[in-house]
């Protein structure tokens, strides 16, 4: 399990400003999720424009990643300082067992101006792993289920809006895992961002936590406030936050910051 915090500004800002109350709380939990770290954002100054096509011009996010223990990594320090934007996420991993902690492995990933970050995990096979990538999604660089499900995610963006290819690629990855013999995920739980957007999506069994996980360790709360929307796992101070429901988006614009909660997929092959 991992440590997700995603903020939208109204106007650009830096990261450990417009998060202030919340980063260092949220870099203590690196402590126990101490398998690496990764910060991303947009650059201010790239503003949403109109384009002649999707990723004709790809605006690229910065991103920073260590394999290092954020609370007592300068690394870390610095690129918190250096992340300023409309869009920021911040990752801290918690490696699922049996992955190596290399930096192919870290979150977030990138796949053209969209980023992915992930808490949570399914069980993977090697046949799972080739009927992924058999649907024709992007090659993963490291050997994470994550970036699996990101290749399914970046699959599905190609016919549908952010928002209902991360839905439909949960499904669809959910599915799978069944017809492989194997459980249902024991979480999806992600933040994906692009320069127009970000979209927390929240799926876990609660059947599968371990006995000394917290009940809420899966959840994703958000906070809409006049000059911000912040979007976190547990873990912090979470005062006046709402809970985005299972296997439903949270959707955050950029333009004019607002949000709203895209219900769960009737039908998630439409």
């Amino acid at each position: 399990m991992c440590r997700l915090l995603g903020v939208v500004s109204r106007d650009p800002i830096a990261l450990d400003r417009a998060v202030a109350q919340e980063i260092e709380p949220f870099t203590a939990q690196s402590e126990i999720h101490r398998d690496g770290w990764g910060v991303s954002w947009f650059d201010d100054e790239d503003v949403p424009s109109e384009r002649p096509a999707p990723l004709a011009n790809p605006r690229r996010p910065q991103i920073r990643r260590h394999l290092d223990v954020a609370r007592e990594s300068a690394a870390y320090r610095e690129a918190v300082a250096a992340a300023r934007g409309p869009m920021m996420l911040v990752h801290l991993r918690r490696a699922s067992p049996g992955l190596p902690l290399r930096i192919a492995n870290t979150h977030p990933f990138r796949e053209g101006e969209t980023v992915f970050a992930h808490n949570g995990q399914f069980d993977l096979t090697d046949p799972l792993r080739d009927a992924i990538l058999a649907r024709g999604g992007p090659t993963p660089e490291g050997t994470t289920d994550s970036e699996l499900f990101f290749s399914l995610i970046t699959l599905h963006q190609r016919e549908a809006d952010l928002t209902t290819a991360v839905q439909r690629a949960a499904a669809e990855l959910t599915d799978l895992c069944l017809q492989h013999g194997l459980r249902v995920p024991e979480a999806l739980n992600c933040l994906v961002m692009t320069p127009d957007e970000m979209v927390a999506y929240q799926q876990h069994d609660p059947t599968q936590a371990a006995r000394h996980q917290k009940v809420d360790m899966y959840a994703l709360r958000y906070r809409i406030d006049a000059d911000r929307v912040i979007v976190a796992s547990t873990g912090i101070p979470q005062t006046g936050y709402l809970e985005v429901g299972e296997r439903q988006a949270l959707v955050i614009q950029r333009s004019d910051l607002s949000a709203g909660v895209r219900p769960a997929l009737e039908d998630p092959g439409r």
